[in-house]
């Protein structure tokens, strides 16, 4: 995490006194370092804790170096401050602040040559802007996988896959890194931004890439937040921001299985421009809205916007209902024909080990020849959790294009897969897949010329969380 400050911004004591702190400060930081190097098992809460306070006495043994302090709490007075607490040091419980002791009783007369030491370092306004970063979440993952299609086409592709289709290829899927700060009563105001890099980078943001758009490269998410002070609290977004459908998503750490599903591939987009509202109803029930371009583009391709609503229904933990609705036109240079997105999502927790959950997509669109044009899907998840480092996930889905629109060729598509995982340790994931993909059409490549109905694929990933 961040939160280091230059010595430079820090005005002490000239002369032999600054060397001679030199020593402390060079602990502090041995401290650190070595901290974050040995103490991986713990959690990110106890290593912030404990260094906290290491901190404090360290900031104690320093002010006392000058003359003693005294501790007080927050709640002892007014305008007391953190003395040298990098705001994003916090812990959820409260801390004694240390304030030099000349603030807190009078201390004898420094000598000449020395600079006072009645300088409130806390009341520094390079310290005081740090106050930004509180509540500042850091985080990113890298993934990476091999796959193996065993119809081995000529063209090394895995069909119908949008992150995992190299064949018999060690690839980086991508490398996604994310800042973000919710917004909450106390802090009304907050944003996110993920970047990703690598080739599932690349397939997300092609369509900005197709109309010259490229300050989207590497940009999965970035928007603004803030919460609006009106009954439970309505928060509004304003950016770049994924979809609200589907099961799956673009971050991987949040999946089920290693590939992605025929839906989330081909039925919903990826991402969305614009507003979007989100308000808790109730304790059981959230209600949000959006305004976007779009489908899948920062820049509009036409003068019409796209709209939607989302229901999210939790009557108690172990049972989830959303429904997405969206609507707008989406062909280029058309105002007037509407794509309609139907979208809806049911988990349900079988057992503390055992969770279900089945994702069903309608999509219609009429083109600008006049055509109608739909597509239907249906997908079942079962996670199987025996134990806190094991995981097996069951994926059947089925999937009808018959006029070729998502796909391109008229077909019916279904896929069944399996997937262990493993949890190693706090930041590492593998996860194994087997998978069969079959058609009523024959649009899977056998060989370098021949095609089939079928294929039959293999996968190895893992991720690493930081």
């Amino acid at each position: 995490m961040g939160g280091g400050v230059s010595m430079e911004k820090v005005s002490l004591m000239g002369g032999k006194g600054f060397w001679g702190l030199l020593p402390r400060f060079g602990a502090l930081f041995c401290l650190v370092v070595v901290s974050a190097v040995i103490l991986p098992a713990q959690s990110v809460e106890d290593r912030i804790a404990a260094l906290e306070t290491r901190i404090r006495q360290l900031e104690q043994e320093l002010v006392a170096s000058k003359g003693g302090v005294r501790e007080i709490h927050a709640a002892d007075g007014d305008g007391a401050r953190p003395f040298i607490r990098p705001a994003v040091l916090v812990s959820s419980s409260p801390s004694p602040v240390l304030v030099p002791a000349e603030v807190a009783e009078p201390a004898a007369p420094a000598p000449p040559q020395q600079a006072p030491a009645t300088a409130d370092i806390a009341s520094s306004p390079e310290w005081e802007g740090l106050s930004f970063f509180k509540g500042v979440r850091f985080g990113g993952f890298l993934e990476s996988y091999y796959g193996y299609n065993f119809n081995k086409p000529g063209d090394r592709h895995i069909a119908y896959r949008n992150f995992d289709f190299n064949h018999n290829s060690l690839t980086l899927s991508q490398v996604s890194f994310d800042v973000s700060k919710p917004v909450s009563e106390s802090s009304p105001l907050g944003y996110m931004l993920q970047l990703g890099f690598g080739p599932t980078a690349d397939l997300v943001n092609s369509g900005d890439f197709a109309i010259g758009n490229s300050t989207a490269a590497h940009f999965f998410q970035y928007y603004l937040s803030g919460r609006v002070p009106v009954g439970r609290g309505l928060t509004l977004d304003v950016g770049k921001f994924v979809t609200q459908h589907g099961a799956e998503v673009i971050d991987s750490r949040a999946d089920w299985n290693l590939s992605r599903s025929i839906l989330f591939a081909w039925a919903i987009p990826y991402y969305h421009f614009g507003v979007r509202a989100t308000y808790p109803a109730s304790d059981k029930v959230t209600l949000g809205a959006f305004l976007v371009n779009g489908w899948n583009n920062v820049l509009d391709n036409n003068g019409g916007k796209t709209g939607g609503f989302q229901l999210i229904w939790n009557p108690s933990s172990r049972f989830s209902f959303v429904q997405n609705y969206m609507v707008g036109p989406e062909q280029a240079d058309d105002n007037d024909n509407s794509r309609h997105l139907l979208d809806s999502l049911i988990t349900i927790k079988l057992h503390d080990k055992v969770t279900f959950m089945t994702n069903f997509d309608y999509g219609l669109d009429r083109l600008t020849s006049g055509e109608s044009v739909h597509w239907i899907g249906a997908a079942g998840y079962l996670r199987l959790a025996p134990t806190n480092w094991f995981a097996l996930i069951p994926r059947f889905e089925f999937y009808n294009d018959p006029q070729g629109f998502t796909t391109g060729a008229r077909q019916q598509l279904k896929e069944i897969t399996i997937t262990p995982e493993f949890l190693i340790g706090e930041h590492l994931v593998t996860r194994f897949e087997y998978r069969r993909d079959w058609s009523n059409a024959d649009t899977f490549s056998r060989g370098p010329e021949e095609s089939g109905r079928s294929q039959d694929t293999a996968a190895a990933g893992v991720i690493l969380k930081f």
